[in-house]
């Protein structure tokens, strides 16, 4: 089948769910040479992503992941990924000596949400480079990543929060990993990465690198059974709701509408911040920064964590609008319960018995 989907994306023909879900199958379970594999997605992404096509994707990639029975009061902070392909971390730093353009901003605001009492699952991969990685900051600040699904169950219960680690999401996949780091460009994958977490959510905030993304996996998410979702795409943050500019926001409603709109910091009486202002460094640094936010540290980096953590709030229906969302953030790191969330959560994944997996070659 892979044969003729390339032949049938390269001639910018968009591909049936069923057609789709056939070539993944080839893909996930290695039937598909690395050539063929590289040549699909390379035209997959020169033709352009259909919301169809990634859905059938997606679904074939979620069957190979673990499952975390969690209830579906969970909220899932999740973002493009962009730690594998070269492309895309161009995009996001300087150069690969100064580290990323930003900081963590969504870690700080899963721990932020988290504290605010919403159940929170979020998915990290370590870096290709040195510098940056979900992955990468949530060890440096103490938190152990290799657990398994019943211990993550049990974190979620207890803690209200869990980090999902690759190797646990992505079972028999490293051959995909191989290539995309090879090929350097971003592809399909990217787009799949924020949509597999095997917890199972219901409600999403999504963070996408281009702004004619936002509807487009708005309506995946749609697809995917997912009830209540924002979209979001931001200047200079990119995935993330910007302190700096504005922000494109596809939103997805209980009753399966979307509407996309923009908003902007002074929208909710918040001071527009500078790039400068919310820059990150090395993953020591990047944790550091985390655990200042917590600290209950004023500024920029506090403001677009807050911000952040505020669309979690009302997606979760937890606020009603962003203005109290804000409210809520600002409680969670002043009353201490978002730097307690994460000393619990530190505390927790350190006293469970270690189990070790494969890494990624």
């Amino acid at each position: 089948m892979i044969k003729e989907a390339i032949g049938k994306v390269v001639s910018k023909e968009d591909l049936t769910e069923a057609e789709m879900e056939e070539v993944m199958r080839e893909i996930t379970t290695r039937r598909a040479s690395t050539a063929q594999i590289a040549s699909f997605i390379t035209a997959l992404r020169m033709k352009g992503e259909t919301p169809e096509e990634i859905t059938a994707a997606a679904r074939i990639i979620r069957d190979k992941a673990s499952v975390i029975n969690v209830g579906d009061d969970l909220m899932c902070l999740d973002r493009e990924e962009i730690t594998v392909e070269s492309e895309t971390i161009r995009c996001t730093t300087e150069d690969l000596t100064k580290g990323t353009a930003t900081f963590n901003i969504s870690t700080a605001t899963a721990l932020v949400a988290a504290g605010g009492g919403l159940k929170v699952a979020k998915y990290g991969r370590k870096s290709l480079s040195p510098l940056f990685g979900c992955a990468d900051v949530v060890e440096k600040l103490g938190i152990n990543l290799d657990m398994t699904p019943s211990q993550l169950e049990r974190c979620i219960d207890e803690v209200g929060i869990c980090f999902l680690y690759e190797p646990l999401v992505k079972k028999g996949l490293e051959h995909i990993v191989a290539i995309r780091k090879k090929m350097g460009i971003r592809t399909i994958f990217n787009l799949l990465d924020p949509l597999i977490n095997p917890a199972g959510t219901r409600t999403q905030v999504l963070g996408v690198y281009e702004a004619c993304l936002t509807d487009t996996m708005a309506l995946v998410l749609k697809n995917l059974g997912i009830k209540r979702a924002l979209v979001v795409h931001g200047k200079d943050t990119l995935d993330e709701i910007s302190i700096t500019g504005k922000t494109k926001v596809t939103e997805l409603k209980d009753d399966g509408k979307m509407k996309s709109y923009t908003i902007k910091p002074e929208d909710f009486g918040m001071k527009r911040g500078k790039l400068g202002e919310i820059r990150g460094g090395t993953k020591e640094r990047n944790a550091e920064i985390v655990r200042e936010i917590l600290n209950g540290s004023i500024g920029a980096k506090r403001d677009v964590t807050v911000l952040n953590a505020a669309a979690a709030f009302v997606i979760a229906g937890r606020a009603k609008d962003f203005r109290e969302g804000i409210k809520m953030a600002n409680q969670s790191i002043d009353s201490g319960k978002a730097l307690k969330t994460l000393e619990r959560l530190v505390e927790f994944t350190n006293v469970e018995e270690r189990y070790f997996r494969k890494a990624y070659e």
